[in-house]
């Protein structure tokens, strides 16, 4: 189900409507579902034959995406772009060094539009409270201070959180980052940086090994908030 929430316009001038759409997926297929899926679809492949399939087909774009191509796919074209800037004409592109970095797009196919956009399932939620708490993205921090989307941390690994309204009271024990298991909840209380939008945590020492999701609780004024993120992370030994 997608969910389109209505939140106020940041760009809204004399010409612009004050208010715009944003929306989230309420889930995500996973490539093993994907996978599923694709051998149970009246097929004589197996869920093995499909699975490798789909190496094959990840290795082949891989390839061609890094050697500049626009790649066609049955359901759209994906290609590469450049962003970033520098200081003059002749200066070199790097990726990963400033805010040079490559984009990934997809333009879906006519047809693949006309299917999703007939058959759409969504839903329109209530916009959030002003203050309240949001999880945008999660991400490793490297050596090198880069970021990583694998998120397997080992105790002391240096998780980024992205949001919105990330601040929270310390002294508040009901407050802050807590990492959520199924045998229970474990509340960070060593961080490298805190901020609104932005928070680094150590993952702390004492926690079993797993996975995890997290949550943040905040109170900016008389009520508490609450936030998660349905990507999780695996702690190692």
């Amino acid at each position: 189900m997608l969910n389109i929430k209505t939140i106020k316009n940041p760009l809204a001038g004399e010409d612009k409507d004050g208010f715009c759409f944003r929306s989230t997926c309420s889930q995500t297929l996973t490539e093993q579902e994907l996978t599923a899926e694709m051998a149970a679809y009246n097929s004589s492949f197996t869920e093995a034959d499909t699975a490798g399939m789909m190496t094959v087909l990840k290795t082949v774009v891989a390839k061609y995406l890094a050697k500049g191509y626009a790649v066609e796919l049955p359901f759209g074209t994906v290609r590469i772009t450049a962003k970033g800037t520098c200081t003059g004409v002749q200066s070199s592109f790097s990726p990963g060094t400033g805010n040079h970095a490559i984009n990934y797009n997809i333009t879906p196919s006519e047809s693949l539009q006309k299917q999703v956009e007939s058959n759409l399932e969504y839903q329109q939620i209530l916009p959030d409270p002003a203050k309240s708490s949001r999880i945008y993205r999660l991400c490793a921090l490297q050596d090198d201070a880069k970021e990583s989307d694998e998120l397997t941390f080992a105790v002391g690994g240096l998780l980024r959180i992205h949001g919105r309204n990330l601040s929270f009271d310390f002294t508040d024990d009901q407050q802050g980052i807590f990492l959520e298991s199924d045998t229970g909840s474990t509340r960070v209380t060593k961080y490298i940086r805190t901020g609104t939008n932005i928070v680094e945590l150590l993952i702390p020492t004492g926690i079993s090994t797993g996975t995890y999701t997290i949550r943040v609780v905040t109170k900016p004024g008389t009520s508490y908030f609450t936030a998660d993120i349905d990507t999780a992370i695996t702690v190692t030994a």
